[in-house]
């Protein structure tokens, strides 16, 4: 793959989150978890153990727990944001949320029992350690991310996972030992989205690249951040200077 077609794969991808119940082969499974299986890995400890839920029950099971917390505590905290940021998301103005149940959900698991290999200056450094763990795994998801859109599925992650009550539970649910961490899940199969994506809102290269040194100066200022916060946080997806039809 040359750089230019790398570009165009990285600016095409869209998280999907309208995916029909469709089966996808099996053969498109296994691409997904080879190109995740080369992710790079902090002192190639590879942690990453990659777990392929396809039972109905289960999945409907990690939808039930997912659409649960998000409707109740996701929701409760939401009501406490801070007035500059406009007003706070609830179910009576973004409705409930409704996990996709999509054929296949991927989870990207972590063994932390590997993070004894790390050298010993990291590895009694809690912050450094978890920082390369942490990093390992979201390579790996990145990739997995890439994949899909690369053979034209639709994915979502479920960012949920992250909350202590959704990983114990769904720990609990797939019968996870203890020293398994649940990085994330990405829900996989064909895209039911009608018509094309949104063109992404991105920042420019001008605004977020610098050289050498960098101040305070350089960076927005308070007000200007929080306008533009504001306006990525309400999903404006307006078309952007650099955005044109083979983009969106």
């Amino acid at each position: 793959m040359q750089y230019d077609e790398l570009l165009r794969l990285l600016k095409s991808r869209r998280t999907i989150r309208a995916i029909k119940p469709d089966p996808i082969p099996d053969e498109q499974v296994e691409k997904l978890l080879e190109a995740a299986r080369w992710a790079p890995t902090g002192f190639n400890m590879q942690p990453v153990e990659l777990l392929v839920v396809k039972d109905p029950e289960l999945r409907a099971g990690i939808k039930r727990i997912v659409d649960d917390f998000k409707n109740s505590e996701f929701f409760a905290l939401e009501a406490t944001r801070e007035e500059w940021q406009g007003s706070p998301w609830t179910i009576a103005s973004h409705g409930r949320w409704d996990c996709p149940l999509a054929p296949v959900m991927i989870a990207v698991l972590g063994d932390t029992r590997r993070r004894v290999g790390l050298p010993m200056a990291a590895r009694y450094a809690t912050q450094k350690g978890d920082s390369i763990f942490e990093s390992s795994l979201a390579n790996a998801f990145v990739y997995l991310m890439l994949a899909a859109h690369s053979l034209g599925l639709a994915a979502v992650p479920v960012s949920g996972v992250k909350y202590p009550t959704v990983q114990g539970l769904v720990k609990a649910l797939l019968g996870l030992p203890d020293f398994v961490y649940v990085y994330d899940f990405l829900l996989v199969g064909q895209s039911a989205l009608e018509g094309r994506p949104s063109a992404k809102l991105v920042r420019h290269l001008d605004e977020m690249v610098h050289y050498d040194h960098v101040g305070a100066d350089e960076f927005l200022s308070e007000d200007e951040l929080r306008r533009q916060i504001v306006k990525l946080r309400a999903g404006n997806v307006a078309r952007h200077v650099e955005a044109d039809e083979s983009d969106a």
